[in-house]
């Protein structure tokens, strides 16, 4: 899996780097500190995230995303971790890490609780991919990659949403998408110390 992304990456890797306009919308509803962007590939979030002062892990599988994404960080003067790592052989994130975990485009079933587990209560999960809600063609043939119309409401059922779309827009290479800023709800014993 890693080659065939290291041959996207590689045939790719002129192409400006685009920030997601969806999150860049969403932006308000994001706190600071430590953030991890899943499958950054060349680092189109991870980028401008830690433009915006947030201390980047960027992970993906291919070698070749990751070194276009450490060199433009280089010339941009950002700091920016990078993980390399096949989550599909290897389903784990860092528990309890982050601030915000960003996944964009990348839909791994297996991973949904590693992902809730990797955020810091009181932290954001921000996700957008492929839908089969809104009435477009095209998208990915394979519907593993491809989420039901509410499933993330279920993935994230217990936490606080902030915003769920659905159906809404159509992506560049046709398909509908879902979207979703979820909160991961403080323990009790974290919102009143004297419960602890």
């Amino acid at each position: 899996m890693a080659n065939n992304w290291n041959e996207v990456w590689q045939e790719r890797g002129q192409k400006p780097l685009h920030f997601d306009p969806w999150l860049k919308r969403v932006l308000p509803l994001l706190p600071p500190g430590r953030l991890l962007d899943i499958a950054c590939g060349r680092g189109r979030n991870a980028l401008p995230m830690a433009e915006r002062g947030y201390a980047v892990t960027a992970l993906d599988a291919s070698s070749q995303g990751l070194s276009q994404l450490v060199d433009e960080a280089r010339r941009r003067s950002l700091v920016i971790a990078t993980l390399q790592q096949d989550l599909e052989q290897t389903p784990q994130l860092p528990r309890a890490a982050f601030d915000v975990v960003l996944q964009f485009f990348y839909l791994q079933r297996s991973l949904f609780d590693a992902l809730r587990g990797a955020v810091r209560p009181g932290g954001l999960v921000v996700a957008r991919t492929f839908s089969r809600a809104g009435n477009f063609a095209g998208g990915p043939g394979n519907p593993d990659y491809v989420l039901e119309v509410g499933e993330l409401l279920t993935v994230f059922g217990g936490w606080e949403i902030l915003l769920h779309e659905e159906g809404l827009d159509e992506a560049e290479r046709g398909g509908g998408l879902a979207g979703i800023v979820a909160r991961k709800p403080q323990s009790a014993a974290e919102r009143d110390p004297l419960c602890a």
